[in-house]
């Protein structure tokens, strides 16, 4: 699966094709996790899923990744950043992973597997809680006023 990034800014709108996931999040994205089109100015990429339901879709824009996995694990869960238009607010968190064996020979795999959802440890959470803080998704209040 690629993914094409495509750039907010209304002077450039370039697209930048990215082959698999581990480039994107390597090489396309921002210190804070938000994609970045080849001019440097942020992307977003545009998806579009049929549903079960007849008729519906569901269309985010992936607007930036926060990846979630040590620095070499095989296993590196990631959540992407969703909004519902390229430029609105984050009101979305879609959990994924992927894996990587292609250096012993295997493939790469993203998405679920055998073994359903991405497993988070509590460590894995609050950098994602801190992160998202950091990024303006969520405040500390809005945490505060969950855990009452």
């Amino acid at each position: 699966m690629g993914w094409l990034i495509k750039c907010s800014d209304e002077k450039c709108r370039k697209a930048t094709w990215i082959g698999n996931i581990v480039d994107l999040i390597s090489s396309h994205r921002d210190q804070t996790g938000w994609f970045l089109c080849q001019c440097g100015q942020r992307g977003y990429v545009e998806k579009s899923y049929a549903l079960q339901e007849a008729g519906e879709k569901w269309e985010p824009y992936l607007r930036g990744i926060i990846p979630l996995g040590g620095s070499g694990d095989t296993y590196q869960p990631f959540v992407f950043l969703v909004s519902n238009e390229p430029d609105e607010l984050i009101n979305e968190f879609w959990f994924s992973y992927y894996k990587d064996l292609r250096e012993s020979g295997g493939r790469l795999k993203l998405g679920y597997g055998p073994g359903g959802p991405p497993v988070l440890n509590k460590e894995q959470v609050l950098h994602l809680l801190r992160e998202l803080i950091g990024i303006g998704s969520l405040s500390r209040k809005e945490i505060d006023d969950a855990l009452r």
